[in-house]
């Protein structure tokens, strides 16, 4: 009888994590595009059985309670390399000799982080932000050193709609051969950001900084913008005070899931678009403009007398001083009584 938790070496109480740590890390060793060995093969398709039954709870009970025979006629034919590809977002499909031809493809990267790797190295894979806006593909070769000397290793890489920085793929032994150590590096592989002069990026969220005139923040304007989506016309039609922001829903970049493949889009959400707006002040006014702005915009009522006139000059932006003021209250420590 085969023993199911012995195959992934893991204990009869795993939980599902356990489980699939485990069958990530006996596929990876007997993926028969890494391992030649004559039962490589064999060996590969019963962690795929052991992980399907296991992760089935009631399939595991039946097996717990009945044995391997109790659901040995009732397995469906599982194809093992479908299943390392959907867990591993690795395909290997259309690549000649896939591992053995130096050609990685994967289907996405991944957002988790890795813990603390001693032994890295690492490579930015950059990307605009149109390309993390779309989704695109990315071909690239990395340079490293192996026993024998340099190798190239050519990757492809689909890069999902709404990745980000930071978003990266673990490569196990795909960096530079240390000789000293006689270990060879991990290899991870993760987004960079180019910089973008008209949008900004936070999180889910883009955003940009428009210029308006006084009299569009007093009477309302469109603004036309070209999005990455294409061609906006976003309407104000409320007074903008100075230092006011706003937002236009479902117009920032998509929400990646990682469930959903890089055609998918339908059912992606996105995050808003935030416009900074900057009102632009007049430098100066002629008579006939203070004159007509006077008799159209409200003044307060301000009572006269009869003290010295003087002039104003300016002094600084309020941000300034509101930092200064921050500065010199901060708590110095004081003597109890």
């Amino acid at each position: 009888m085969k023993d199911l938790y012995s195959i992934l070496d893991i204990s009869k109480s795993a939980n599902d994590n356990e489980i699939k740590k485990a069958y990530k890390k006996q596929a990876f060793k007997y993926h028969p595009d890494r391992n030649k060995s004559s039962d490589a093969e064999i060996m590969f398709k019963d962690i795929t059985e052991a992980y399907e039954i296991l992760m089935n709870t009631d399939k595991r009970r039946l097996y717990d309670n009945f044995g391997y025979e109790s659901i040995s006629g009732d397995i469906p034919v599982i194809n093992p390399m479908e299943l390392f590809q959907s867990l591993f977002n690795v395909d290997f499909s259309g690549v000649g000799e896939s591992m053995n031809s130096n050609i990685f493809v994967f289907s996405d990267l991944s957002s988790t982080p890795f813990g603390p790797l001693v032994n890295k190295m690492t490579y930015n894979l950059e990307c605009t932000i149109e390309e993390l806006y779309n989704g695109t593909q990315k071909e690239f070769s990395v340079s490293h050193m192996t026993k024998k000397g340099k190798k190239n290793t050519k990757y492809i890489i689909n890069v999902k709609k709404g990745s980000k920085k930071g978003d990266n793929i673990l490569v196990k032994e795909g960096g530079n051969y240390i000789s000293q150590l006689n270990i060879t590096e991990d290899l991870v592989i993760q987004i960079t950001e180019k910089e973008n002069k008209r949008y900004k990026r936070i999180d889910n969220d883009l955003y940009i900084t428009e210029d308006i005139t006084l009299s569009e923040a007093l009477t309302g304007f469109i603004l036309y913008i070209d999005h990455l989506s294409g061609s906006l016309q976003i309407k104000f039609n409320t007074i903008i005070k100075p230092n006011q922001m706003y937002q236009v829903f479902g117009k920032g970049m998509p929400i990646k899931h990682d469930n959903k493949s890089l055609t998918d889009g339908n059912d992606i959400d996105f995050g808003n678009l935030i416009i900074d707006l900057n009102i632009v002040f007049p430098e100066t006014l002629n008579d006939k403009q203070i004159k007509y702005l006077r008799q159209l915009l409200i003044h307060f009522d301000r009572k006269e007398n009869d003290g010295i006139l003087v002039d104003a000059y300016y002094f600084k932006e309020r941000e300034e001083v509101a930092k200064e003021f921050i500065n010199e209250e901060e708590p110095s420590g004081c003597a109890q009584q």
